[in-house]
């Protein structure tokens, strides 16, 4: 069985240790800015959208730089990061509208309840797409 000093060293553990600590700062930037608005009566929705471009961006920088430390392409890789997060946040923003506008639950629990799926859905969509090393002229 592996200790946890073994396992820290394991260059994937410390990847995705890296990648939730990243994601976990997007997401909290995601949701302090979706409540602020939401507090002075923005729409959940423009709140939503608002709150997940500042999230998304931020993720970004700190996921290239210390998780995956992959420099090439940055513009590249940004619109693909982008186009993984219109994705996540389509279906935010469905989740959302079902929570919230059929169902009737409080903006902000909906919120928090989508952000595990959106969550497990971008990480795997980012792994596999914007963050793959690069081989040779792509």
């Amino acid at each position: 069985m592996k200790t946890i000093d073994t396992l820290m060293k394991d260059p994937r553990v410390r990847q995705l240790l890296l990648y939730a600590i990243c994601g976990g700062t997007g997401v909290l930037t995601d949701l302090i800015l979706f409540t602020a608005l939401v507090h002075y009566d923005i729409n959940y929705q423009v709140a939503n959208a608002a709150g997940y471009a500042t999230g998304t961006l931020a993720s970004f920088i700190l996921n290239r730089h210390f998780t995956f430390q992959v420099y090439d392409k940055a513009f590249r890789r940004l619109a693909l990061f982008f186009g993984t997060a219109l994705i996540g946040y389509l279906a935010s923003s469905a989740l959302l509208w079902v929570l919230v506008s059929a169902q009737g639950f409080a903006p902000l629990p909906s919120k928090i309840a989508t952000l595990a799926i959106v969550l497990v859905l971008q990480f795997s969509l980012n792994r596999a797409i914007t963050f793959r090393a690069s081989t040779g002229n792509q």
